[in-house]
């Protein structure tokens, strides 16, 4: 890997943004330092793009298009350097939903394709990445967007792939919250109760605890509207 101890040390300071405000701000910096001096690092972008999509996740709600947009930047400038980047297609993919998402999947339907793309190029690189992550948005998209004959939402497809995403990320929240959320809509109340108590009931993950509280306060909400 080229620039490894950048990669070292802004992972790192990505990993623990919970414990000081500044972490991100310094990742971000060290970041745009590299791609200055090696715009062809598609990694780097890939990382810009991720934080960026942190910022998004924590900013008030008239901020969040912004911040997933300046994601979608980065990766895509990842990905035109370096079209095998893992890091440049998975959270390109990432902020492409997000960014749709916040904007409404209807007014998104141009984004579903290439969502599509790129997680399905995640998978093949390694379909692991951040806690099974290509399949939990593969998943979210099947579960997303408007089915045929406007797009290509399958509830079967959306439940198989948020499986998948669960077998190689078993302790993370967010693989059992968005199974929870298939399974309400799918009105299989037993099965999304097992994921939103799994949730309730699990210890904060270190350095993670703001995140984890979050979506353990969405899980209580969904608990309570069974």
């Amino acid at each position: 890997m080229k620039h490894k101890k950048t990669y070292e040390l802004v992972r790192k300071l990505i990993d623990e943004r919970e414990l000081d405000d500044e972490n991100l701000d310094e990742a971000n910096g060290e970041l745009l330092e590299l791609v200055d001096q090696d715009p062809v690092c598609g990694w780097a972008y890939g990382l810009l793009s991720e934080i960026y999509y942190w910022t998004g996740e924590y900013a008030d709600a008239e901020d969040k298009l912004f911040y997933y947009g300046e994601g979608v930047k980065y990766g895509e400038q990842g990905v035109e350097v370096d079209e095998d980047s893992l890091e440049a297609n998975f959270w390109l993919s990432v902020n492409w939903g997000s960014f749709g998402q916040e904007k409404g999947i209807m007014k998104s339907l141009a984004l579903i394709n290439p969502i599509k793309a790129a997680a399905e190029k995640v998978i093949e690189m390694d379909e692991g990445y951040f806690y099974g992550g290509p399949w939990r948005v593969l998943g979210r998209l099947y579960d997303k967007a408007p089915g045929f004959p406007f797009s290509i939402g399958d509830g079967r497809k959306a439940e198989e792939c948020l499986e998948r995403a669960l077998e190689l990320g078993p302790r993370f929240y967010l693989n059992h919250l968005f199974l929870a959320e298939h399974y309400i809509a799918a009105r299989e109340k037993s099965k999304a109760k097992e994921h939103l108590e799994w949730i309730l009931g699990a210890p904060l993950n270190k350095n993670h605890e703001r995140e984890d509280e979050g979506y353990k306060e969405d899980a209580e909400l969904l608990l309570e509207g069974l």
